[in-house]
């Protein structure tokens, strides 16, 4: 009887699941659109992505990514919507959140639609059903039913973590309730059914923020730069006041930042007794980027720690072992020559208060678009010891060069030995 009652719970939740899909598709298919991005030497599709009307003045939301070559060169890109009826038009942008991924468009046309989503005034509590609508691979509009599971822990861009497939091409499209309003927007997946959502709060600040006429393609990098500069300031303010905390590895002290969106692991190849050399590692990165266009992402933070020590090797090989460990070090995140310039580096041997002694090398390469933000490559290596001895390396991506030299600062003076 038990198993009979719970097969007939789940036979009946199937059953409302796939009847408010099908209602969900027939209501709001006409509110749906496929974006293009059409590169204009061929006039062919060079991307696709997905949008949803949310008035009845035709603005969509989508994904910033879904627009970026666009906004990036507007010289090389068009943007237009495919419609549920068929028809094909113009679009023009309204306004950009680079940092967390989202877009306001608006189409082009007389003939705009009437149905349009209403926003959710809250998201679901943890665990409700919800529902992605999106273009998967240029296949046409579907419903995917899946689960609200939060906020995304060890999160600083918040994401909405969605138990469900979103497939490429259903990135801009929205996720709503069962009475069909947005609760999230489609962003990201990790595959095996975990998906990522830009949350409702996030789409409300870019319409607050947003007059609603269109953005001239000067202003598109100028919008960008002033969100960058902003956020970078927002997010090393949380660095530099958190709490730094102290953690031994292998002979050293070093530094841990309390935050909950860096995540850390830890390595060591201490159970091979038959190595020459002890390596003891602890590495920390911020696991979100901000994507600008295809060939560059910015908004990393990495730090890594490795602690040597070898009584086998003898003073002069584990100098040299030790110099070579410090050569593979680089950037962080990606980035191309036409979009930064090359690293300029500064080496200099510094001691602490701790007097602990490390060669340090300090470069920074700058944005070709972007002249107040910079990419951080730092090395350092200590120097008080013939056979153990502590690297230390960071990246940060889009920062300051304020903001740079007060980070490192903080994190060279937090070194110590035990």
């Amino acid at each position: 009887m038990r198993y009979l009652l719970f097969a007939l719970s789940l036979y009946s939740a199937i059953g409302f699941g796939q009847q408010t899909a099908q209602n969900l598709f027939s209501h709001y298919q006409t509110a749906l659109y496929q974006i293009r991005i059409i590169e204009l030497g061929s006039g062919n599709k060079s991307s696709i992505g997905s949008g949803f009307q949310i008035n009845d003045s035709g603005v969509l939301v989508t994904n910033y990514h879904v627009v970026s070559e666009y906004i990036y060169f507007p010289e090389k890109y068009r943007i237009e919507y495919l419609a549920a009826d068929g028809s094909v038009g113009d679009l023009s942008v309204i306004n950009i959140d680079v940092v967390n991924d989202l877009a306001l468009v608006q189409v082009q046309t007389d003939k705009i639609s009437t149905d349009f989503f209403a926003l959710s005034e809250s998201l679901p509590e943890q665990g409700s059903s919800i529902y992605s609508l999106g273009n998967p691979h240029d296949l046409g509009m579907i419903v995917v039913p899946g689960t609200f599971n939060g906020i995304k822990k060890n999160s600083f861009y918040q994401r909405i973590h969605f138990t469900g497939s979103i497939n490429p091409g259903m990135s801009g499209g929205p996720v709503v309730n069962p009475d069909g309003q947005v609760v999230g927007v489609n962003v990201a997946t990790a595959g095996n059914q975990i998906g990522f959502l830009v949350p409702l709060t996030k789409v409300y600040t870019l319409l607050e923020n947003s007059e609603l006429t269109p953005l001239s393609t000067k202003q598109y990098k100028q919008t960008i730069a002033t969100q960058l500069m902003e956020n970078q300031r927002h997010l090393f303010e949380r660095l530099e006041s958190g709490v730094w905390k102290s953690s031994h590895l292998g002979g050293a002290i070093v530094p841990t930042l309390d935050e909950e969106f860096l995540a850390c692991w830890g390595d060591s190849n201490s159970a091979d007794q038959e190595a020459l050399y002890l390596s003891v590692e602890k590495r920390c990165r911020l696991d979100e980027e901000i994507f600008l266009h295809g060939g560059l992402r910015t908004g990393g933070v990495e730090i890594e720690f490795e602690w040597l020590e070898s009584e086998r090797l003898g003073t002069h090989r584990f100098y040299e072992f030790f110099s070579d460990s410090i050569a593979g070090a680089g950037a962080g995140n990606q980035a191309s020559k036409n979009d930064v310039n090359n690293y300029q580096c500064k080496q200099d041997i510094v001691t602490n208060q701790h007097q602990v002694k490390t060669k340090s090398t300090f470069c920074l390469r700058a944005y070709k678009e972007f002249p107040h933000l910079y990419d951080v490559l730092y090395i350092g290596a200590t120097l008080n010891h013939d056979s153990q001895g502590l690297i230390s390396h960071f990246t940060l991506a889009g920062v300051s060069q304020d903001s740079a030299m007060r980070f490192t600062k903080q994190f060279m003076g937090a070194i110590a030995w035990q």
